[in-house]
């Protein structure tokens, strides 16, 4: 089985090996402004949002905005009124 894998390893290297054009490069499409160099992601660093990704940002707000939002027609939205039970006779 080793002699095999060994054989194929030149292969391997050469498949490898084929040029890296424009098809293959990766784009950085719909990402952060490639110029902002110091962005730390919201886990490693919590206690300092003005160094998170701007996604993050809009995340972290977005969901803030939607627990305010919930909380707020939970306590003050609309009562549910107790229903009435006939007793069975």
């Amino acid at each position: 089985m080793s002699g095999v894998l060994r054989a194929a390893a030149p292969l391997a290297r050469r498949l490898n090996a084929v040029s890296k054009g424009p098809a293959t490069r990766s784009t950085r499409k719909y990402s952060a402004d490639p110029d902002d160099i110091r962005v730390a992601y919201p886990w490693s660093d919590p206690m300092n949002p003005a160094r998170w990704k701007s996604e993050h940002t809009v995340l972290t707000v977005l969901g803030t905005w939607a627990v305010v939002i919930g909380s707020a027609y939970s306590v003050f939205g609309p009562k549910s009124k107790p229903k009435e039970t006939k007793p069975i006779a």
